[in-house]
């Protein structure tokens, strides 16, 4: 079975990534509820990880990794088949954290498709999901275009401060997880048969 890793990319006190995350989980539930064999979703919280500004000496592409956080990491995504990026966008741009967290590795990204949900202002996440696509694009991150996109996400949440969803992105959250799932599963054979390459 693929394993596709929900990576939520926002760490500041007060975010709302896990409130994002847990409606997501929840769109993931109805999907593989409806399709047997989907992929099994895992979430990654980057707060839990702990990384610091980047503090290996030798370029990921090496993998010479000296920091246990470093090699924790790798193994989490080095595991993955696909990944969903859950966005935050700041300024016009992706989260610190989450940009740092994918410099941190290369090898483990190869070959693997990805998928976007994103929050923000009155753009939804839109700008820091271009950013991200173009990282994606030099890790050798297939990104896959069916998206979510949030904006002003503050307007939907409840009195328990829970994200309560437009039917237009519900809609949206599926499509994106069908197509992802079908990429996961289809790039495996092919990943495999380019890394002996590499």
């Amino acid at each position: 079975m693929s394993v596709i890793k929900i990576v939520i990319g926002s760490t500041r006190p007060q975010r709302f990534g896990p409130a994002f995350a847990s409606w997501i989980k929840s769109e993931v539930e109805a999907f593989t509820a409806a399709n047997q064999g989907a992929p099994r979703f895992e979430l990654v919280d980057l707060v839990d990880l702990g990384l610091p500004l980047l503090d290996e000496s030798a370029p990921a592409s090496t993998r010479n990794y000296t920091q246990e956080h470093t090699k924790r990491w790798s193994r989490i995504v080095d595991e993955a088949d696909g990944f969903l990026f859950l966005v935050p966008e700041y300024n016009h741009g992706m989260s610190a954290a989450l940009k740092n967290a994918v410099d941190y590795l290369f090898y483990e990204w190869n070959y693997k498709p990805t998928a976007f949900a994103s929050y923000g202002g009155a753009a939804g996440g839109a700008r820091a999901v271009e950013q991200l696509r173009e990282v994606c694009g030099e890790m050798k991150i297939y990104d896959i275009r069916e998206s979510v996109l949030v904006p002003n996400y503050w307007n939907q949440l409840d009195a328990t401060g829970a994200f309560v969803p437009s039917a237009d992105q519900k809609q949206a959250a599926q499509a994106m997880l069908a197509q992802l799932s079908f990429w996961t599963d289809a790039m495996k054979a092919p990943r495999e048969s380019l890394t002996k390459k590499a």
